[in-house]
């Protein structure tokens, strides 16, 4: 079965839709439960991570703030659940997680800005420009933040399998489309997809672990897994040696062997060269 993921910008029934589409499809809904692992990996509270992933930075963060530990956490978050059952994925990072990844099938859903001023208009009681100040200062700061995880723009269309205007579809008429394009041969797994998202599994694992150790944290280190065979590259402090970091991962489930091609300097210089 394919890998779903609904994503509704700021239409605002996309939660209730994906539930549907599972149950027509019969796999595990998810979606705050992504978060809440990451949290759980990343040791910063679901809310916060929320906030870092969703709301637009003060000035200074943008400086300050590295994202990437947060990206990692989710993206081991995300591959976990997918190779564990089939899911439908209801958020704004799950089109981000699952790159290269054949049997994912990607949904955006979209609507006009009347119609979505609307929406937000019944559901927080504001005025038109209210709504449409709302709207645009959501889609902003979701914008930067997407960019800055993933690299790419989430309104870029070529990011999706199947766009569909909210304004001119039924619930129950999408809910019936993204499960039969689910169902579709161009989406299900094959032997190559699945080795694919098990790889991208165990790179993230590995990523995530070694973010569990705090020298590491903020040091950027390369990793690649192959059917087991983890490649690890990059720049280390002399603090740090390359036999301590082959020996966090060899122990991994799944790493089979662990090659590794380090570069060692001051401290110093990685912080602050």
């Amino acid at each position: 079965m394919a890998i779903v993921t609904i994503f509704g910008g700021t239409f605002g029934d996309d939660e209730e839709l994906a539930r549907n589409v599972a149950t027509k499809l019969g796999c595990k809904f998810v979606s705050r439960e992504i978060f809440v692992a990451a949290s759980q990996r990343c040791e910063v509270p679901e809310a916060k991570l929320n906030d870092i992933v969703e709301k637009e930075p003060h000035w200074w963060e943008r400086w300050q703030e590295n994202l990437r530990p947060y990206r990692i956490a989710l993206q081991a978050a995300m591959t976990e659940a997918a190779i564990a059952q089939d899911i439908v994925y209801q958020g704004h990072v799950g089109h981000g997680l699952l790159p290269g990844i054949r049997h994912v099938l990607r949904v955006l859903l979209t609507a006009p800005i009347d119609y979505r001023i609307e929406q937000v208009r019944e559901r927080q009681g504001l005025d038109e420009k209210g709504a449409r100040r709302y709207i645009e200062h959501v889609e902003k700061a979701r914008s930067r933040r997407l960019m800055a995880l993933f690299g790419t723009d989430w309104r870029d269309p070529e990011q999706y399998a199947l766009i569909l205007n909210m304004a001119q579809t039924s619930a129950v008429a999408a809910e019936n489309m993204i499960a039969h394009a689910a169902k579709l041969m161009d989406y299900q797994p094959t032997d190559e997809s699945r080795q694919a998202l098990g790889d991208l599994a165990l790179t993230a694992r590995v990523q995530a672990h070694l973010l569990t150790y705090p020298r590491l944290r903020h040091v950027n280190i390369n990793v690649r897994a192959k059917q087991g065979e983890i490649a690890l590259a990059g720049i280390l402090p002399q603090s740090v040696s390359e036999y301590e970091v082959r020996h966090m991962v060899e122990g991994i489930p799944g790493v089979k062997n662990v090659m590794s091609d380090f570069v060692s300097i001051p401290s110093r210089v990685l912080r602050y060269g």
